[in-house]
């Protein structure tokens, strides 16, 4: 088997989470007394916070982008938090074969720790995993290489021993920067020509499982 770990996404890619956050910039934008075109915050999907702050400098220079910025994934969050995450299609199975096959797991998620917990533990599947990497411990968010490097490294693998499953280009990019392999489940964004280029892509994680055979 060439990959001994397996790092994984949360949002869009794990749970179907990435919706509240479309919801989350659009109400965060009515808030503060702007129409957000729904388009925008697509473009969002794994994107650092900086980076995210750029493209709304960009797009609505007239809103004031710390307090946008940092309003919409409060909103998020405080959905999440209430809810139980509706597991993405395939989840079960591919944990199930990385448990029998002895492949270490790992999330690497741009979210704050106590949401991507809460979700772990109240979907059912926190024991499968053996490290949890958040955006709040790297000094670079994605498309850098760190939260994933750090990952590999609490599992105690090089990074080239890992593989990477992501939803978002920008996570892909840094599975590609930190040495891993890299694995695209689309999500909100459909794979590109660019991005088949750089990763294998299948439709949903119980495919993708031929990744680490």
């Amino acid at each position: 088997m060439r990959y001994r770990g397996a790092i994984f996404d949360q949002d869009g890619l794990l749970f179907d989470t990435e919706v509240t956050y479309q919801r989350a910039w659009i109400e965060a934008g009515r808030r503060l007394g702007r129409e957000i075109d729904p388009a925008v915050p697509r473009t969002f999907c794994g994107i650092s916070p900086d980076g995210i702050k750029e493209i709304v400098r960009r797009t609505y220079p007239d809103i004031d982008v710390d307090a946008y910025c940092s309003l919409a994934p409060q909103i998020s969050w405080s959905e999440q938090l209430s809810s139980v995450p509706v597991k993405k299609k395939g989840l079960d199975e591919m944990l199930a074969f990385c448990k029998a096959n002895g492949i270490r797991t790992a999330v690497a998620s741009s979210s704050v720790r106590r949401v991507v917990e809460h979700n772990l533990a109240t979907s059912g599947v926190r024991d499968f995993f053996d490290a949890v990497v958040t955006g709040d411990e790297v000094e670079h968010g994605k498309p850098a290489p760190d939260i994933f490097v750090l990952a590999a490294n609490r599992l105690g693998l090089d990074p080239h021993d890992c593989c990477v499953f992501e939803d978002a280009f920008s996570g892909i990019k840094g599975a590609n920067a930190a040495g891993c392999g890299a694995v695209l489940v689309p999500d909100q964004v459909r794979p590109t020509d660019e991005i088949r280029s750089v990763c294998s892509v299948f439709p949903d994680l119980a495919g993708a499982i031929a990744a680490l055979r």
